[in-house]
Formats: C-alpha cells, structure tokens, sequence
C-alpha cells in the first residue's frame, strides 16, 4: 500500500466522518498493515474476534429456499451446507 490516504489499489480513500456509527469499530490487519475498519455492534464483532471460518458464499445465497442462512451446519470435508 503506498501513502495513509490510498485503498489497496493506490486509489485515494474517499473522507470518512464517523458520526452515528456503532459502537465497536474493528480492524482488518493484512501482513501487518491495517487494509481496513469497520464499524459494527457487539454481536457481530464477537464473531469477528472468535477467529472463525469465512467463505465466500455468493453462490449459494439467492434469497430463495436454497440460500445459506444463519443456522445452517458447514461440513469441512465436504465443503457443503446443510439446513437445520
């Protein structure tokens, strides 16, 4: 990354005001630098901060019967979902 004002691209970060944010304010740390921060609840920083697994599972969330939701059991060895 090159100067504190750049994204990840070198793309000038846009200004930020931080006023009515949550409470919790988390940061992402890639090889040893901050890539990001985010602003979130409670819950969701628990969550954050349990070290847990994240996929990527655009594919399979299409706000229908098929989706992945909250809930649903993730089996490693087979990379599947199943519902409760």
């Amino acid at each position: 990354m090159g100067a504190q004002n750049e994204d990840l691209t070198g793309t000038p970060a846009a200004q930020v005001t931080y006023d009515n944010q949550p409470p919790i304010k988390l940061a992402f740390i890639l090889d040893g630098e901050v890539a990001d921060v985010i602003h979130t609840d409670d819950r969701l920083s628990a969550i954050f901060l349990s070290n847990p697994l994240v996929i990527n599972v655009t594919d399979q969330f299409n706000n229908d019967a098929t989706s992945v939701l909250p809930g649903y059991k993730y089996d490693s060895t087979t990379g599947t979902f199943t519902k409760p």
